[in-house]
Protein backbone atom coordinates (compact mmCIF):
# COMPACT_ATOMS: atom_id res chain seq x y z
CA UNK A 1 0.00 0.00 0.00
CA UNK A 2 1.43 3.57 -1.30
CA UNK A 3 1.96 5.83 1.87
CA UNK A 4 -1.22 8.01 0.02
CA UNK A 5 -3.81 5.41 -0.17
CA UNK A 6 -4.20 5.25 4.07
CA UNK A 7 -5.00 9.11 3.63
CA UNK A 8 -7.47 8.02 1.21
CA UNK A 9 -9.30 5.53 3.47
CA UNK A 10 -8.69 6.58 6.26
CA UNK A 11 -8.52 10.51 6.58
CA UNK A 12 -11.20 11.29 5.10
CA UNK A 13 -14.84 10.96 6.05
CA UNK A 14 -16.84 8.12 5.66
CA UNK A 15 -18.64 5.29 7.27
CA UNK A 16 -16.26 3.28 9.17
CA UNK A 17 -17.82 -0.31 7.45
CA UNK A 18 -16.83 1.76 4.09
CA UNK A 19 -13.35 2.90 5.15
CA UNK A 20 -12.61 -1.19 6.22
CA UNK A 21 -14.00 -2.31 2.90
CA UNK A 22 -11.22 0.06 0.82
CA UNK A 23 -8.80 -1.30 2.81
CA UNK A 24 -9.69 -4.52 2.29
CA UNK A 25 -10.21 -4.02 -1.37
CA UNK A 26 -6.72 -2.49 -1.12
CA UNK A 27 -5.13 -5.28 0.21
CA UNK A 28 -7.28 -7.34 -2.25
CA UNK A 29 -9.05 -9.33 0.47
CA UNK A 30 -12.67 -9.23 -0.56
CA UNK A 31 -14.35 -12.57 -1.78
CA UNK A 32 -14.11 -12.04 -5.98
CA UNK A 33 -14.32 -14.53 -8.29
CA UNK A 34 -10.43 -14.90 -8.58
CA UNK A 35 -9.72 -14.93 -5.09
CA UNK A 36 -12.44 -18.00 -5.00
CA UNK A 37 -10.92 -19.75 -7.56
CA UNK A 38 -7.31 -19.90 -5.52
CA UNK A 39 -9.37 -21.23 -2.72
CA UNK A 40 -11.00 -24.01 -4.49
CA UNK A 41 -14.06 -22.63 -3.80
CA UNK A 42 -17.54 -22.52 -5.57
CA UNK A 43 -18.36 -19.35 -7.73
CA UNK A 44 -19.61 -17.81 -10.71
CA UNK A 45 -16.58 -16.25 -13.02
CA UNK A 46 -17.96 -13.82 -15.02
CA UNK A 47 -18.84 -9.89 -13.57
CA UNK A 48 -22.14 -10.12 -12.53
CA UNK A 49 -22.49 -6.50 -13.44
CA UNK A 50 -21.28 -6.90 -16.84
CA UNK A 51 -21.40 -10.83 -17.61
CA UNK A 52 -17.80 -10.01 -19.99
CA UNK A 53 -14.88 -10.50 -18.28
CA UNK A 54 -13.22 -12.45 -15.36
CA UNK A 55 -14.56 -10.86 -11.55
CA UNK A 56 -11.60 -8.90 -10.33
CA UNK A 57 -11.56 -6.14 -7.76
CA UNK A 58 -9.56 -3.98 -10.68
CA UNK A 59 -12.40 -5.33 -13.10
CA UNK A 60 -15.10 -4.44 -10.44
CA UNK A 61 -14.56 -1.15 -9.74
CA UNK A 62 -12.06 0.17 -12.72
CA UNK A 63 -12.77 -1.89 -16.04
CA UNK A 64 -16.13 -2.92 -16.11
CA UNK A 65 -18.56 -0.57 -18.25
CA UNK A 66 -21.10 -1.40 -15.90
CA UNK A 67 -18.61 0.53 -13.23
CA UNK A 68 -17.30 3.10 -15.89
CA UNK A 69 -20.83 4.31 -16.84
CA UNK A 70 -21.57 4.83 -13.43
CA UNK A 71 -18.51 6.61 -12.51
CA UNK A 72 -19.29 9.04 -15.31
CA UNK A 73 -22.72 9.48 -14.59
CA UNK A 74 -21.96 10.48 -10.82
CA UNK A 75 -18.66 12.53 -11.68
CA UNK A 76 -21.04 14.49 -13.79
CA UNK A 77 -23.79 15.11 -11.66
CA UNK A 78 -21.03 16.78 -9.36
CA UNK A 79 -19.95 18.80 -12.26
CA UNK A 80 -16.58 17.50 -11.58
CA UNK A 81 -13.93 18.20 -14.43
CA UNK A 82 -11.84 14.59 -13.93
CA UNK A 83 -12.83 11.76 -15.69
CA UNK A 84 -13.46 8.09 -13.90
CA UNK A 85 -10.41 5.95 -12.85
CA UNK A 86 -9.52 4.21 -16.88
CA UNK A 87 -8.44 0.49 -16.65
CA UNK A 88 -4.82 1.40 -16.67
CA UNK A 89 -4.90 3.30 -13.07
CA UNK A 90 -5.36 1.99 -9.65
CA UNK A 91 -7.96 3.54 -7.70
CA UNK A 92 -5.32 5.46 -5.47
CA UNK A 93 -3.20 6.53 -8.60
CA UNK A 94 -6.44 7.98 -10.27
CA UNK A 95 -7.54 9.58 -6.82
CA UNK A 96 -4.07 11.59 -6.60
CA UNK A 97 -4.26 12.78 -10.55
CA UNK A 98 -7.92 13.40 -9.97
CA UNK A 99 -6.92 15.72 -6.66
CA UNK A 100 -4.57 17.55 -8.46
CA UNK A 101 -6.90 18.61 -11.18
CA UNK A 102 -9.54 19.50 -8.91
CA UNK A 103 -10.14 22.89 -7.26
CA UNK A 104 -9.23 23.02 -3.30
CA UNK A 105 -13.08 23.71 -2.16
CA UNK A 106 -14.17 20.38 -4.40
CA UNK A 107 -11.08 18.18 -3.03
CA UNK A 108 -12.91 16.73 -0.03
CA UNK A 109 -15.96 15.97 -2.08
CA UNK A 110 -13.72 13.97 -4.81
CA UNK A 111 -12.16 12.01 -1.90
CA UNK A 112 -15.63 11.15 -0.24
CA UNK A 113 -17.00 9.96 -4.02
CA UNK A 114 -13.73 8.54 -4.31
CA UNK A 115 -15.01 6.21 -0.91
CA UNK A 116 -18.36 6.21 -1.49
CA UNK A 117 -18.46 4.91 -5.64
CA UNK A 118 -16.63 1.44 -4.86
CA UNK A 119 -18.51 0.84 -2.07
CA UNK A 120 -22.06 1.36 -3.60
CA UNK A 121 -20.64 -0.28 -6.36
CA UNK A 122 -19.24 -3.44 -4.36
CA UNK A 123 -22.84 -3.20 -2.33
CA UNK A 124 -24.49 -3.48 -6.02
CA UNK A 125 -22.38 -6.77 -7.06
CA UNK A 126 -23.29 -8.25 -4.07
CA UNK A 127 -27.37 -7.70 -4.67
CA UNK A 128 -26.61 -9.15 -8.11
CA UNK A 129 -25.09 -12.43 -6.43
CA UNK A 130 -27.22 -13.03 -3.23
CA UNK A 131 -30.31 -11.30 -4.12
CA UNK A 132 -30.90 -11.79 -8.14
CA UNK A 133 -30.96 -8.27 -8.49
CA UNK A 134 -30.35 -6.94 -12.49
CA UNK A 135 -27.60 -4.57 -12.62
CA UNK A 136 -28.98 -1.53 -14.11
CA UNK A 137 -26.60 1.60 -14.50
CA UNK A 138 -29.69 4.15 -13.70
CA UNK A 139 -31.30 2.42 -10.32
CA UNK A 140 -27.33 2.37 -8.99
CA UNK A 141 -27.30 6.27 -9.78
CA UNK A 142 -29.55 7.26 -8.24
CA UNK A 143 -28.90 5.27 -5.16
CA UNK A 144 -25.25 6.58 -4.98
CA UNK A 145 -27.35 10.47 -5.05
CA UNK A 146 -29.43 9.53 -2.21
CA UNK A 147 -26.28 8.04 0.09
CA UNK A 148 -24.64 11.53 -0.96
CA UNK A 149 -27.46 13.27 0.40
CA UNK A 150 -26.64 11.25 3.72
CA UNK A 151 -23.44 11.68 3.84
CA UNK A 152 -23.64 15.48 3.37
CA UNK A 153 -26.35 15.16 6.31
CA UNK A 154 -24.04 12.96 8.31
CA UNK A 155 -20.93 14.66 8.17
CA UNK A 156 -19.19 14.85 4.60
CA UNK A 157 -18.94 18.20 3.93
CA UNK A 158 -17.73 17.72 0.53
CA UNK A 159 -20.72 16.26 -0.68
CA UNK A 160 -22.77 19.49 -0.19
Amino acid sequence: MTCFSWKLIWKNWAPPRVKFFHWLASQDRCWTADRLARRGLQHQPRCPLCDQALETMRHLLLECPFARQTWHEILSWLRMTTAGPSHEDSLMDWWLQARQNTPTLMRKGLASIALLMPWMIWKQRNKCIFEGAQPLVQVLVSKIKEEAKEWARAGAHGLR
